[in-house]
């Protein structure tokens, strides 16, 4: 049985998806967070790091610990090599790498920038908070905004000729790409312009797997909205 440890409205709820498309059998356990919305120090028992996703494959000798979305996504991905969600189109398959890394290596970086400013702000003494919300304004508009903006650009220009991220079905680029262009929805405040971009998220979000996942996983979209929504200025 596989097992995924799992934070509600986080980016684990990616695997949750993943695993409800290839529709195989696991458990799913919730980690309760600390009040500072952390993973508890209980996961470091399961993964050194303690981060969530962790998926224990317990059909292995020694059990399987995997953490790391891409490298759960990959190894999942490897026994069900003849999924659909790989695609073998030379063209969609060039689309399908780049933005398969594109989410974590590029996207992902700047998304935890506004996480860690934002709880800079609202973590920091009283006293030094004006100072410290001066440094995060001024990072925010001279590169985070800017730069998070033209990353949206970007996908809204892709997804204005393209179905999926990579070609006309559903691939693990758009598993991985899916909940932070929800983000971006949400963190940039003239998104409606993206037309594209929304028309993608509400495909997605009419897949009966993706559905399905969001139940189990209890995502919470407003949730999330009111989230992203106080990290832009």
């Amino acid at each position: 049985m596989l097992k995924l440890y799992h934070l509600s409205n986080s980016r684990s709820q990616r695997i949750v998806w993943l695993l409800e498309v290839l529709q195989l059998d696991y458990e799913l356990i919730f980690c309760e967070r600390t009040h500072n919305g952390e993973a508890p120090e209980w996961l470091k028992d399961i993964h050194p790091l303690g981060k969530v996703p962790i998926l224990v494959d317990d059909t292995s000798t020694p059990p399987q610990v995997l953490a790391e979305t891409s490298a759960i996504l990959d190894n999942l991905l490897t026994k069900e090599s003849l999924h659909q969600l790989q695609p073998t189109n030379p063209v969609n398959k060039q689309h399908y790498f780049y933005w398969k890394n594109f989410a974590d290596a590029t996207l992902m970086p700047n998304l935890a920038l506004k996480q860690i400013f934002s709880r800079m702000v609202e973590r920091s003494p009283f006293f030094a908070r004006p100072l410290i919300k001066i440094i995060k304004r001024a990072f925010d508009q001279q590169f985070l905004n800017p730069t998070l903006y033209s990353q949206m650009a970007l996908i809204e220009q892709h997804l204005t000729a393209h179905t999926w991220f990579a070609g006309e079905n559903v691939s693990a680029a758009d598993i991985m790409m899916v909940f932070l262009v929800e983000a971006l929805l949400d963190l940039i405040p003239d998104s409606q312009q993206f037309s594209a971009t929304i028309n993608y998220m509400q495909r997605v979000q009419k897949l009966d797997s993706f559905q399905a996942a969001q139940v189990k996983g209890h995502w919470n979209s407003k949730e999330h909205q009111i989230y992203w929504s106080k990290t832009w200025a």
